[in-house]
Parts: C-alpha cells; structure tokens; sequence
C-alpha cells in the first residue's frame, strides 16, 4: 500500500445516493461539485469532501465559512449562465441523504413548480449525454470565470 489519500480509510467517500444521478463539474477547495441530472433548472450540488458530516454545524468553524463562500460562488455562476433566473432556492435538506450537501438551483417564474418548492414535485427532465456535456462545460468556464474574479478581489482589498 503507497499510502495515498485514495487508497486510505480516511479518504473521502460520496454517498452512492448522493452520487447517482449527478454529473461531477469539478473540485473547489472544501467541495464537489455535481451538475444535478435534471434540466428543467440549472441546479447544482455541493459535495464537501469530509466524511461523516450530516448537518452544517458538524464542519470546523473553517469549514463552515469556506462551504459559504463556495455557495456565494455558485450563486452567482448560476445568475451569470442563467440570467432569466427569477431567484435562487438553497437547501441542505438531507432527508433521502444524510451525507452533508447544499442544493443550489435557479428558479424561472414560468417553471412547473413555481411558486411552490420543486423537492419531489416533479418528474425529472434528464438531461442527454449532450446537454449533460455542455452544461457541465459552461459551468466549468463560468466557475473558472469566477474564481478569477474573486482573485481579483481578495488581491485589490489587500493592497
């Protein structure tokens, strides 16, 4: 055994219910994140790589303010790629999975469910391999868009 991360007890495991049905994006500091296989809105979640957390609270202190900043950052990417988003709607619900994650997906003042909560209301519209492959590439871009700004601004506050 070489001793990587992977191959330890301690590595990160997602959840298989957690996982299912997701297209991975990429990988922010504290967080996966997951491109959720349902194209009716643009809807993504957050994975933080730590195991056995189930509620927020459970994160260090740290971690607690890092999985807010990564939320911030990906409500905005989801109102830059979407800008006919109507509002935003976050949860960390985690009553099907209580692997901890945070739901974060734009809502459409012409959508099926609005104004009521999409969380089991609907069937989900999958998405294609294609649409799945492109959505996922302008989330990748707009995520690198992102983190170029927010460099920007941590850089300019310092000086």
């Amino acid at each position: 055994m070489s001793g990587t991360k992977e191959e330890s007890d301690d590595a990160f495991h997602i959840w298989p219910q957690l996982k299912g049905d997701k297209h991975f994006v990429c990988s922010l500091p504290l967080s996966d994140v997951y491109l959720n296989n349902d194209s009716t809105w643009p809807w993504v979640v957050l994975v933080p790589r730590e195991n056995d957390m189930v509620e927020y609270h459970d994160l260090s202190n740290e971690a607690q303010m890092q999985l807010m900043r990564e939320m911030s950052a990906l409500s905005r990417v989801l109102l830059k790629g979407w800008p006919e988003i109507a509002k935003l709607n976050t949860g960390m619900i985690g009553c099907v999975c209580r692997q901890l994650h945070c739901h974060i997906l734009g809502r459409f003042e012409n959508d099926t469910c609005w104004p009521n909560p999409v969380w089991g209301a609907s069937e989900a519209k999958k998405y294609s391999e294609e649409e799945a492959k492109e959505t996922r590439e302008k989330l990748e871009k707009l995520i690198k868009e992102e983190e170029e700004e927010e460099l920007l601004l941590l850089k300019s506050s310092t000086n």
